[in-house]
């Protein structure tokens, strides 16, 4: 491999890193959760630029604002528009690879989390706390929360209540 004036051309100009590599015949990346890349060349084109930029903060700007808006919106569409998306394909393909769940699961996820929130510290009839989360009815929300924790929601309270 020859490098271009015997040295890889490194331009730093805010962080971001060039090197032109001349003679190339192939590339290999490796990245950080292990997989590699190979690039060969095509034949009469053994030049190769590469250039290194820095990771964006997007992941974070993105999942901020899916945390400002997820608990005032009632289904995935509303969340991916106060997000500022109007594709919805788009806005589940981003979420899936930052939340590494689909939106709804992760919506419902955080749901359970609140409603089993309540029903350990507090004394509200479980008929209420439906009625807060918007379930369509106190048998949904029962479902819902023995599928998810493994026991219904009154005998988690009265099994908290009997260990106090």
């Amino acid at each position: 491999m020859d490098i271009i004036n015997n040295n890889a051309i490194n331009l730093e100009r805010k962080n971001i890193q060039k090197y032109a590599l001349s003679d190339v015949s192939s590339c290999t990346f490796s990245f950080k959760d292990g997989t590699k890349s190979n690039v060969k060349t095509p034949k009469g084109r053994e030049f190769v630029i590469v250039k290194f930029l820095p990771k964006s903060d997007k992941d974070s700007v993105f999942q901020e604002a899916v945390m400002q808006n997820y608990m005032y919106v009632k289904d995935v569409e509303e969340l991916s528009e106060k997000c500022g998306y109007t594709c919805l394909r788009t806005f589940t393909r981003h979420f899936k690879k930052s939340f590494k769940s689909t939106p709804y699961q992760w919506m419902l996820d955080r749901k359970m989390e609140d409603v089993r929130y309540l029903v350990l510290n507090s004394t509200l009839p479980i008929s209420e706390i439906a009625e807060i989360f918007n379930f369509k009815s106190s048998a949904h929300l029962v479902n819902q929360y023995s599928a998810k924790y493994g026991i219904s929601p009154l005998k988690n309270r009265t099994m908290l209540k009997s260990i106090s």
